[in-house]
Formats: C-alpha cells, structure tokens, sequence
C-alpha cells in the first residue's frame, strides 16, 4: 500500500504541475488546480515526508492537521466550487456564496484550535488515555469529516444530476466517475467517523488494524477516481487535437500546390513538414488558416481558368462516370490543376471575375470534408490526366 500511496502522490503532483501552466497566468478558473493541489499536499504528508515534517518544526503530528485542511477542506470547498461551475449551476444568493466561503474557514479555524489547545503534545495512540484530549479528538473528528462528509455528498448529488445532462460524453463520463469516487470519498469518512468512535468504546469496528485499511482503501479509490474523472473531458479534447491535426496534415500537400505559385496568400513562409506535424499549438487556428489560404490560392488560379476550360474539366469527368457533387469537386481539381501548371509556365491571365465561387462548406468540418476531397481528386490520375491534355494544346493566339 505504501508504494501505491507513492504512486498516487506523483500522479497527483504531475496533475497539478500540468493544471498549473494550463490556468495559472491564463486567467482561467483554478478552483480545480486547487483541488488536486490540496490532494498532492495531503498524499505527500501521508507518506515519511510528514514525519520529517513534525521532527523538523517540534510540532508532534503537524502533518496529521494540515493533510487534513488540504486533503479534506481545501480540496473538498474547491472540488465543490468547480463542479457547481463545470455543471452550470447559479451561485445563489449573496448569503449562500458567503456561506461556501465560511463553511470551510470556519472549519479549519475549528480543527486548528481544537489541535493546538487540545491535541498538543501528544501523539495520536496516547490521546486516548487522556479523557479531555479523547473528547477534543472527537470533537476535531467530528467537525472535520462532518464538513467532509456534507462537501461530498453535495458534490456527488451535483455528479450524478449533471453527469446526464452533459452535452460531450466524455464530460458526462468524467462527471460520473467523479462522483463515483466522491460517494468512495463518503464511505471513507463513515468509516473514519465510525472506528474512532469504536476506538472510544471498545477494540474498534474490525479486528486489528483492519479498519485502518480499509479506510485507506476507500480514500486511495477516491482518489483514483477524482483524478481518473477529471482527465476524461480532456482525452475528449485531446481526441478533437488529434482529428484537427490529422486534416492539417492531409491537406498540407493541396496547400503545398496551390500556394505555391499564389504565394501572396500566404500568412507565414511555409515550414518543413518535420516542423508542422511536431509543432502542437494552435491546431484550430492553423487549421482555418490553412484552409483559408487554399481558398485564396483558388481565387488567383482562377484567373487562369477561362470558361472553356473549366467546361472541358467538367466534360472530362463526366465522360469517367462522374456525376453531382463527386463531379463537381472533380472538375475543380481538374481545371485547378491545368491553371497552377499555366501560372508556373508564366502564361498571363485569361478569365475573368465573373465566375462564381465554387461552393465550399458552411462551417470548418464541412470545409475541411469539402477541401479533403478536392485533395483527393487534385492528387488523383483523372486531374492528371487532364492537365497533361490542356499542356499539349496549342497556346491561344493573342
């Protein structure tokens, strides 16, 4: 157990460096950063680092009250806090918002007193042989996985309720798995509640120090499960970065083409594909960019697409069985091509403005749908082949 409490203090620490770059400075919400940050401080203290704590400072068992004000009423009150916003809920009254901020001041104003006046020196085994130091550890207990207790109900109510109605599954999955390790978190502190109580009276609830690890269990699933369900809602981001990314690249090579003898639309020199597939920023707006920059290459080849060549494409894949949509992206691809390879060639413009623009999608997925398949067909034998026919007739005369 002592390794996996090892282990989940390094997860835990990881997954707050990690929240702390993506808020801190960003002016994001850091209610959650908060949450994992309490529960880092908590799990290193349960580890020999707490002992080294209370021989450092002279203070027996310091690190037994303050992993109990991070882990249990900082991380329970900004818990709260994010899932009461992640969820939508309203603040409430003026009353209401300045109790969620009480509660939880009030509560370790409680426990601190009640440790230092009551609980000092002894260490936690020796408190049960002096009945005033007892009461005050119950007292201390009491107030302490009360507030936790009513923290974790209400967050897991908030869970279960909100887990359904989320509009991105991988939200409603990592609201529900939250709550399941949250309604853990709660079995925990009746345990908790429950062995000292057994402790006050009699041996304890199980034999030995049985309760003792089951407590731990409990409060090692919670955890697993806070953190496992705060880092679904981002696998679903990651996920859209990925299908994001994946376009950028497919239509690289189109951009590559079109651009290249329209370099004007360019917003930026072109970058080594090693550059463009390991550089992870940005994706959405680079993804616009790029497909706003094939448009514009589009437009200036346009001009060297007379209404006869574009009719020749139109005819040319047709005559392949082309029909609809399928043809139209076709021929597109088609007269795009025989126009890129006539610029290169330094042959002057021949349409004019009056052609309509070809029809493109009405958001970015249906862009990126429409662009993918004029890649495609630009890069297929058909538009080849066309290109190759308008390269061996004869020039215009002037």
């Amino acid at each position: 157990m002592r390794s996996f409490e090892l282990v989940m203090a390094i997860l835990l620490w990881i997954t707050t460096a990690w929240r702390a770059v993506k808020v801190w400075g960003k002016g994001h919400d850091r209610a959650l950063w908060w949450t994992f940050f309490g529960l880092a401080v908590m799990m290193t203290l349960r580890l020999p680092a707490g002992r080294a704590l209370d021989q450092l400072t002279g203070i027996v068992d310091l690190s037994y009250l303050l992993k109990h004000l991070s882990g249990g009423v900082l991380s329970a009150a900004a818990l709260l806090a994010f899932l009461r916003k992640v969820s939508g809920q309203q603040d409430g009254s003026p009353v209401v918002k300045r109790l969620r901020v009480i509660l939880p001041l009030a509560t370790a104003a409680i426990m601190s007193t009640l440790f230092f006046a009551k609980l000092q020196p002894y260490e936690t085994r020796a408190i049960f042989q002096d009945p005033a130091a007892r009461m005050a550890l119950l007292a201390y207990t009491t107030v302490f996985l009360g507030f936790l207790t009513l923290s974790l109900l209400a967050g897991t109510r908030v869970c279960l309720r909100w887990s359904r109605k989320a509009d991105e599954r991988a939200l409603g999955w990592g609201l529900g798995t939250i709550g399941a390790g949250l309604a853990a978190g709660v079995a925990y502190a009746l345990v908790r509640i429950a062995a000292l109580i057994a402790h006050m009276t009699g041996d304890g609830i199980l034999p030995g120090d049985l309760d003792d690890r089951v407590s731990t269990y409990l409060l090692m699933t919670a955890l697993l499960l806070i953190v496992v369900g705060s880092t679904l809602p981002v696998l679903g981001k990651l996920r859209t970065w990925g299908k994001r990314r994946r376009a950028l690249l497919a239509l690289r090579p189109l951009w590559l083409d079109l651009t290249r003898p329209a370099p004007a639309v360019r917003l930026d020199s072109p970058r080594g594909p090693t550059a463009d597939r390991l550089d992870p920023r940005d994706m959405l707006g680079r993804l616009y960019r790029r497909t706003i920059e094939i448009r514009d290459a589009a437009l200036v080849l346009g001009d060297h697409a007379p209404a006869d060549l574009r009719e020749r494409a139109r005819r040319h894949v047709e005559a392949r069985g082309l029909t609809g949509a399928r043809a139209a992206v076709a021929a597109e691809a088609c007269w795009l091509l025989a126009a890129r390879r006539a610029k290169l060639r330094g042959e002057a413009p021949q349409a004019s403005r009056d052609h309509p623009p070809v029809e493109g999608g009405r958001d970015l997925l249906g862009e990126i749908s429409v662009l993918t398949r004029l890649s495609d067909a630009y890069h297929s034998d058909l538009a080849h082949e066309f290109a190759d026919t308008c390269d061996r007739l004869p020039e215009p005369q002037p």
